[in-house]
């Protein structure tokens, strides 16, 4: 026997004129369910739900479509001619929107997204480079979107929320961001090379007294000017500085002539340049980097990161 579809304005809300339907999803996992198993029984029970319960739903469904999707039988439930058609464009919208919800759970977990960060440098080696790979390789689809700027623009990204982190020397000392130390890098002078001071092993700043420092303009060079100025002046005396308005890979040109270039980080020596690590008493210089961020970011990403950081160098972070 053939059951006609039932109406059920009575019990359900009717639509509104000249309005196009608003179909419920889990409609639409009804009818799926009923298609698959071919019995309005099998499909209750997967949803745990009484048949006729289901069986209501999906005639309302079909009163919305305005179109009947199945055939009724004591035997159980086939599509009609159109329900083929219109059942395979329901389960393609049931796919993307879990997909979609998977999606958006990933993002809240931290697990997927956008993490953007900005540094001033280089990606190419130090412990910057070291935590941006395991990070991709813990979390691949979390795509990163790297920045290089100066230390002024990095800060006035983070400020307008185009960051969710930046690395950079020193503190920022701004309302609202945060900062704070996982690792530093090495101060390096750069010699000619056929100095006399490349036999020094180890450099102490006490041995570069009389030479011409050479640093740049650009980040971290302000801060290792005055790292400098910290180690070598004096009652009436002050180390003979010159910054140059070019990036660390340029500036290695300069030593030579009573000139040493102070850099951080590890760069590539050539024929022409040797690199020493420089110490004071208490061993080998280093220059703090740190992470910062906004206060307010909310990014389960940048959460990731900065848990994965404080792991790795066992640094608490700030609870608030």
């Amino acid at each position: 026997m053939i059951f006609a579809p039932v109406h059920l304005a009575a019990t359900l809300p009717p639509l509104e004129s000249g309005k196009a339907p608003m179909i419920e999803v889990h409609l639409l996992r009804y009818a799926l369910a009923a298609a698959d198993s071919g019995s309005f029984s099998q499909a209750a029970d997967r949803f745990g739900i009484k048949q006729s319960t289901l069986s209501k739903r999906i005639h309302y469904l079909e009163d919305r479509l305005g179109v009947a999707l199945f055939r009724r039988s004591s035997r159980g439930v086939v599509p009609t001619d159109p329900g083929p058609g219109i059942l395979r464009k329901a389960r393609q919208i049931v796919e993307d929107i879990d997909a979609l919800d998977q999606d958006c759970a990933a993002i809240a977990r931290g697990t997927a997204g956008l993490l953007r960060f900005g540094f001033h440098g280089s990606l190419g080696s130090g412990d910057l480079s070291a935590v941006v790979r395991d990070f991709r390789a813990a979390w691949p689809d979390v795509e990163l979107a790297a920045r290089e700027r100066s230390r002024s623009r990095l800060l006035r990204a983070l400020e307008r929320d185009q960051l969710d982190f930046a690395v950079m020397s020193g503190q920022a000392a701004r309302p609202g961001i945060v900062s704070l130390s996982f690792w530093s890098e090495q101060v390096m002078i750069g010699l000619a090379r056929g100095d006399p001071l490349c036999g020094c092993d180890p450099l102490y700043w006490s041995d570069l007294r009389g030479m011409t420092f050479v640093i740049s303009k650009v980040d971290p060079g302000p801060f290792l000017n005055d790292l400098v100025a910290s180690r070598l002046s004096g009652p009436g005396f002050g180390p003979s500085v010159k910054v140059q308005d070019v990036r660390r890979e340029n500036l290695f040109s300069f030593a030579g002539n009573g000139c040493c270039v102070v850099t951080t980080g590890i760069a590539r020596e050539d024929d022409d340049l040797v690199l020493r690590p420089v110490h004071d008493a208490f061993g080998a210089t280093h220059l703090e980097q740190a992470i910062h961020w906004r206060r307010d970011n909310d990014s389960a990403a940048l959460r990731r990161f900065l848990e994965m950081l404080a792991h790795r160098y066992g640094r608490p972070l700030p609870s608030h």
